[in-house]
């Protein structure tokens, strides 16, 4: 059953002049959403340690979220003109028990969104954790985005892709599991009618 996760329904009275509607919002301020634990690997060709010179590769991947899985349709089903989706916040956890699998070798990733030809930038992350660190939350590139548009039947599609630069010596992890949650807010602004109707 679709979780109702509405923080408010607030009944606003503005009314447009001359025609009398009254109009409410209706506002999430954030949602998460989990994709299942997967596990990753490098095509290491057997390599332990990294060689003189160090190790480099690149990745990518794509995660097909459910958006309306967690979200009322209405909030989400719509013109971008009455409806706003925001990118708030991805984060990773690497649930590997390796010390080798960190993100002090995560050179980069980027975060895109796309659908029907467009595609967007969410956010960025250029590396430089050198503390072992297991966990990577990455903020939006702009807090202002509305990616509503990208929605089709509910879902929505993010690529991940980025490049990985382990240096000469240290130990490569040859896989790793890893959850990834992405996380969302969702506002409409709607007339009470719209609103019964679910329009």
């Amino acid at each position: 059953m679709k979780r109702i996760l509405l923080a408010a329904l607030v009944p606003t009275a503005l009314s447009m002049a001359g025609c009398g509607s009254f109009y409410a919002q209706a506002e999430q301020p954030e949602v998460c959403i989990a994709v299942p634990s997967q596990t990753f690997t490098l095509p290491t060709g057997g390599i332990a340690v990294a060689p003189p010179g160090g190790f480099q590769d690149t990745f990518s991947g794509q995660v097909d979220l459910g958006i309306s899985d967690a979200l009322p349709d209405f909030l989400v089903n719509g013109s971008p003109d009455d409806h706003i989706l925001r990118f708030l916040s991805l984060e990773a956890s690497i649930t590997s028990d390796s010390a080798a699998a960190n993100f002090d070798w995560l050179d980069d990733l980027s975060l895109t969104v796309s659908s029907g030809g467009l595609t967007e930038q969410l956010a960025y992350y250029g590396g430089g954790m050198t503390t072992g660190s297991k966990v990577l939350r990455v903020g939006p590139l702009d807090g202002r985005n509305n990616i509503v548009a990208y929605l089709r039947n509910g879902s929505m599609v993010l690529t991940l892709e980025g490049a990985v630069a382990i240096p000469a010596g240290a130990q490569i992890p040859s896989s790793w599991t890893a959850s990834v949650k992405g996380c969302f807010s969702a506002k409409v602004k709607k007339t009470f009618q719209e609103m019964i109707d679910g329009t």
